[in-house]
């Protein structure tokens, strides 16, 4: 009868060891499993590199051909024909008449004045937006337009239609 218990007490030893090994490997591949099934293992894998392409646009494919050719057509069809102006204070009033040779009249331009000191060097340049109407073949005079304050050294000014809105 001895021998019975020590077979029975070794293999109770054996099973209790081999039941705490398996409670304690059981959760743990358990939450493994819930982790690789619910796709939440993606912290092992390496991280994908992402990829760019930059394409260089031809001057056919951006807008800044667009841009010239309206701003020649522009040019083309709305030009200053007389600038009178002076200096009050500071401040520079002009006297503008503006030819429209296009088909369909303006709703307003957009004019760069470009005040140029005795030697002819450009002191300041200021882009003004007129909204005047103006008809469709006709010359419009547009009188006491106020630019802004102008350097007293300023003893010309060029003028330039940059852009309209018809």
């Amino acid at each position: 009868m001895p021998s019975r218990k020590r077979k029975s007490a070794r293999f109770k030893k054996v099973a209790i060891e081999w039941l705490k090994w398996i409670s304690a490997i059981v959760p743990i591949c358990a939450f493994f499993y819930i982790l690789y099934y619910y796709k939440q293992l993606d912290f092992l894998q390496k991280d994908k590199e992402i990829e760019s392409v930059t394409t260089v646009l031809g001057q056919k494919d951006s807008l800044n051909l667009a841009d010239a050719m309206m701003k020649s057509q522009v040019e083309n069809e709305l030009k200053i024909i007389e600038n009178e102006w002076h200096s009050v204070g500071g401040i520079a009033i002009h006297n503008l008449l503006i030819e429209n040779k296009a088909d369909k009249p303006a709703k307003s331009v957009e004019v760069e004045f470009k005040y140029l000191s005795d030697t002819q060097e450009a002191l300041t340049t200021k882009v003004i937006t007129i909204k005047k109407d103006l008809p469709a073949g006709k010359s419009t005079r547009i009188t006491d337009v106020s630019v802004g304050f102008v350097n007293n050294g300023a003893v010309g000014c060029d003028t330039k239609v940059l852009g309209a809105k018809f």
